[in-house]
């Protein structure tokens, strides 16, 4: 296989890729990046000498654990946050220091995910109930936490 055929199996496999991707997540960025994420590894087998493994049926295959990757990291963040908003609630368990680094890192946010965050977890509202609020779908509710849970980890981890 050479780099011409890579680039023939990215135009004839790329736009079924990207369905995949998104018939299973609903967000087209994310699906975007997977499918990209997707093609770099293919592109990595190829340069380490792996072309003839590169098949359809192995796009497919990195392309689901792509998306299996991603809603680890997803459910990993989402509990870490889970914890931090229920010790804030307790109170006594939240350190004073710690306690700061929550408020700092939810001003840091954009008005908009930190109004979804303080919605479904501080004032409890289901994510029906955010997406009523803030005029989204469900979908665009459920998207609109993921981003700010993301936002606010990499806040409050120090990241940016």
């Amino acid at each position: 296989m050479t780099s011409a055929d890579l680039g023939s199996l990215f135009n004839s496999e790329g736009d079924r890729i990207f369905s995949f991707l998104y018939s299973r997540c609903g967000s087209r960025s994310l699906a975007e990046d997977l499918t990209a994420e997707t093609f770099v590894s293919a592109s990595r087998k190829f340069a380490a000498g792996g072309a003839s493994e590169v098949t359809p049926g192995w796009l497919v295959t990195v392309a689901k654990r792509r998306l299996i990757d991603h809603w680890r990291s997803q459910a990993a963040q989402h509990r870490r946050f889970d914890r931090l908003v229920e010790q804030a609630r307790q109170g006594a368990a939240t350190t004073a220091p710690e306690q700061t680094r929550v408020d700092e890192a939810l001003s840091s946010l954009s008005e908009r995910h930190r109004a979804a965050l303080v919605l479904r977890y501080i004032e409890d509202m289901s994510v029906s109930e955010v997406a009523d609020a803030l005029g989204l779908t469900y979908r665009g509710a459920e998207s609109l936490l993921g981003r700010a849970r993301s936002a606010f980890a990499r806040s409050f981890e120090g990241r940016s």
